[in-house]
């Protein structure tokens, strides 16, 4: 994909986060966590959203862009191969920790100040099968493996909208409801929104006969609606869960 999008920067490390994906991404997380029905846990949607920051944030772009720089940074292959490994360490490390919590309770004696509940002593093997299928993808998705097989729109919505939904959820009520799969399913709409407008705006950019230019304004005000709705959509979620209704009238 071409590097000039509406919301690059010219700073590196900004636009190799992809800044509007990742809000995208984190809120899925949020919208998860918040439409349990016991409301979220805080400090676990805190150490959801950092895994979900490093991994589709930091490391899912960091592979990717070695591919050909799609995001036109100038960061060296090395350096973006290295972020990307030690991103992935933390988030091993990060589920590691959350299993031996969830199962067992066991918690560092340097890490009190995470307020985490009583420990459920369950959950922790949905917990790294979460992690096991998310971390598949930011491999084969990003780095095209296996022939570039997984590197496709469903695969993308699958395991960046759809999971990430499914996870904020599951991390707070260690269970999965039918409701929370159907919520999952109908939310990660904006993520094909998102893809297929900009498969679109790619393709008119990329005319060089440039007949298209005068069309491509209204496309993306629609991708950036669509970050808005899901971004807004999580926040308004949140504060409900974390404040209850504030009455304004």
């Amino acid at each position: 994909m071409t590097s000039k999008r509406w919301w690059t920067t010219g700073v590196d490390w900004i636009d190799l986060l992809y800044p509007p994906y990742t809000a995208m991404v984190l809120s899925y997380v949020v919208i998860g966590a918040c439409m349990t029905p016991e409301g979220p846990i805080w400090s676990l949607t805190g150490l959801a959203l950092l895994a979900y920051f490093l991994g589709v944030g930091v490391a899912a772009h960091c592979f990717d862009e070695v591919k050909g720089h799609p995001l036109g940074t100038n960061i060296s292959d090395r350096i973006l191969l290295a972020v990307g490994a030690i991103s992935m360490a933390l988030i091993g490390a990060l589920a590691l920790f959350g299993f031996l919590w969830l199962e067992y309770g066991w918690l560092p004696f340097y890490m009190p100040w995470l307020g985490l509940p009583e420990s459920p002593k369950r959950g922790g093997i949905g917990l790294l099968a979460f992690a096991a299928v998310e971390a598949f993808f930011v491999f084969a998705y990003s780095l095209e493996l296996f022939g570039g097989r997984f590197h496709n729109d469903f695969c993308f919505v699958f395991s960046w909208a759809f999971l990430p939904t499914l996870f904020g959820y599951y991390i707070n009520a260690l269970r999965l409801d039918l409701h929370a799969i159907l919520l999952a399913l109908a939310i990660s709409m904006t993520a094909v929104i998102e893809t297929r407008i900009n498969h679109w705006v790619k393709r008119m950019s990329e005319d060089p006969r440039r007949e298209y230019a005068p069309w491509i304004k209204e496309p993306q005000e629609a991708v950036q609606a669509t970050v808005a709705l899901t971004v807004l959509l999580a926040i308004a979620l949140a504060l409900w869960r974390a404040l209850g209704p504030v009455g304004l009238i």
